[in-house]
């Protein structure tokens, strides 16, 4: 590229990211976001600005098992945080199919409630990668914008999968009766994730049974003194979704008046840091895996017989350690 291409593609790129940040104009928003998704090298220049932060910016998790109705429940959230005059930002992501890469991306059908101060996007992930970081960071340039809540759908928690706990700053964990083996799912490390637990369907038969065993289920949880409530919701017509609302809020007055707040932003960005850097170096070492001839040469070896997969492993591993020193 000549260099006043360079130039040229430089002043337009940041003319793009002071109209995301300054006149938050939702298609600027958008491009950089796709820039984040296709490769945030590229924008090495601008992170100082895009990745600044806002302490006034609240992430909050929505977590759950599929169908659990997430969607809708964040449909209405964002209707009445609207209503209160606060601004919305929502990361939906969805898994990919292990088999095809696609991904339905079906939260986008479902939420509707999209105005001058909402933003919406889906991203799809690999089942293995429950939270891409791709989706977080875009949910940090959403709060360096300055929506007020950013809200992150999660497709799912179990006992491993908890990742969004360390990312967020309030984590809502959302229930149904009749999930099949209730108790087995109160068991599947949700519990110990969720500030504000939503039984959701609660127009479902055994919802007064199956409230009872997440009381009991949640008797002695305590976040740093903070009792996790349960609030029943109706997610078709929107019954108690303000009570979600309240009880989010609630949790993150007593979180930053706790310190708790400050913490997990603190636990957050150590987080980001580190893990960040062990994704360059495994895509460092997948490209040499992908492009150095004697890489391929010691798996064959294995593979034919010719030595033990351990011997095999530590030979991929010194020449990785020399190809990183020729680099």
């Amino acid at each position: 590229m000549k260099h006043s291409d360079k130039r040229r593609e430089a002043l337009r790129l940041s003319n793009l990211i002071d109209k995301a940040l300054n006149a938050k104009d939702a298609m600027s928003i958008s491009k950089v976001i796709t820039l984040i998704e296709e490769d945030p090298g590229k924008l090495r220049k601008y992170f100082d600005r895009l990745f600044t932060g806002n302490s006034s910016s609240f992430v909050i998790g929505i977590t759950g098992a599929p169908g659990v109705g997430k969607s809708s429940l964040i449909n209405h959230m964002i209707k009445v945080l609207r209503k209160r005059g606060f601004s919305v930002a929502v990361v939906a992501v969805d898994p990919s199919s292990p088999y095809s890469g696609g991904s339905f991306l079906g939260n986008r059908v479902r939420v509707r409630t999209l105005d001058e101060r909402t933003f919406f996007r889906s991203m799809s992930t690999p089942p293995e990668e429950p939270l891409p970081w791709k989706a977080v960071l875009t949910m940090e340039f959403l709060c360096t914008v300055g929506f007020d809540y950013v809200l992150i759908e999660h497709p799912g928690a179990g006992q491993v999968n908890v990742k969004i706990m360390d990312l967020v700053d309030a984590v809502v964990v959302i229930l149904q009766p009749l999930m099949g083996d209730d108790i087995q799912a109160l068991k599947a490390g949700i519990m110990e994730i969720g500030d504000v637990y939503v039984l959701n369907k609660s127009d479902l038969p055994q919802t007064e049974l199956f409230a009872m065993q997440l009381k009991l289920a949640l008797e002695g949880v305590k976040r740093n003194g903070w009792v996790p409530p349960i609030i029943r919701t109706n997610s078709i017509n929107g019954d108690g979704v303000e009570g979600v609302v309240e009880a989010i809020n609630d949790f993150l007055s007593y979180a930053r008046d706790t310190g708790l707040l400050d913490a997990r932003r603190r636990r957050r960005r150590e987080i980001e840091t580190v893990e960040i850097a062990r994704t360059l170096i495994k895509e460092v070492y997948d490209n040499f895996l992908k492009t150095a001839p004697e890489a391929r040469r010691v798996i064959n070896e294995v593979l034919e017989g010719g030595r033990d997969f351990l011997t095999g492993a530590y030979e991929l591993y010194e020449m990785f350690l020399n190809y990183l020193r020729k680099m």
